[in-house]
């Protein structure tokens, strides 16, 4: 997955990039994803065989140069990309560069050789970036990975009661695509597993519906629009239902911990 997240990012920071004056049309079509070092090889290799330059054509060869560069510095910070001190003092170095070629003007050249020597230069600055580009680390984000969990699950139902003494009980149910799930607090212990439920009954023969997740337990009864709730000593409490924006956040808190 790392690397497919590179390798698409990559592509839209080099494909479809010819320089002017290397074989290239003014406006090229997108090609399919080659390695940076391959295509660059191929540009500069034109580029030795397309004859003289003009200041127009590094003018647009410059721009090209730039657009790159600014791709590249844009995918490192994005925030899936690891930090890197290495990677950041190539790109401060690139910047520096670029930033004295756009001080050249056409004064500056007296001969082909000079045009074409600038233009090689902007070809390995091209490739360059493009090396800093492989070099880039995607983060390992457990965080990221949970999320993408939380995700993939869908509330359907879940109900809270409150003993009015600072103990809250609550259940909710979730469809996942690896398996349903549920949220308990029994309150003392919450967690989010796969889940059992079976018919158990009180003392007074009032029936419920058990749910065990792990090593906790607690249980519910529905009697119309009444819900309640029974803890593990079998005592019972109203309750009400859980919203899906109350539900998701229980989720998020518990599984993500």
């Amino acid at each position: 997955m790392k690397k497919n997240f590179l390798t698409v990012m990559l592509v839209g920071v080099i494909s479809s990039f010819m320089l002017a004056g290397c074989g290239g049309s003014d406006t090229p079509e997108a090609t399919t994803a080659q390695t940076t070092a391959a295509e660059t090889k191929a540009a500069e290799q034109d580029s030795e065989n397309a004859g003289s330059l003009t200041f127009e054509d590094l003018q647009d060869n410059y721009k090209i140069m730039t657009d790159v560069y600014n791709k590249v510095e844009d995918l490192y910070l994005n925030d899936k990309i690891e930090q890197d001190d290495n990677i950041e003092a190539l790109l401060t170095q690139a910047k520096d560069i670029i930033s004295e070629m756009g001080e050249l003007s056409e004064a500056d050249f007296t001969e082909g050789k000079d045009f074409q020597d600038i233009n090689d230069a902007m070809v390995n600055i091209i490739e360059g970036l493009g090396n800093v580009v492989d070099g880039m680390t995607v983060k390992d984000s457990a965080e990221e990975t949970e999320a993408d969990a939380a995700a993939d699950v869908k509330y359907v139902d879940g109900f809270y009661a409150n003993d009015g003494n600072s103990s809250d009980f609550m259940i909710a149910f979730y469809e996942g695509a690896a398996g349903d799930v549920a949220y308990v607090n029994d309150g003392t212990d919450e967690v989010v597993a796969e889940y059992s439920v079976e018919k158990a009954q009180l003392d007074d023969g009032t029936e419920y519906l058990l749910v065990t997740v792990g090593q906790t337990q607690i249980g519910y009864v529905e009697n119309g629009d009444d819900i309640f709730i029974v803890d593990s000593d079998g005592n019972i409490y109203g309750a009400a239902r859980l919203s899906e924006e109350e539900a998701d956040a229980l989720y998020q808190a518990v599984a993500t911990k």
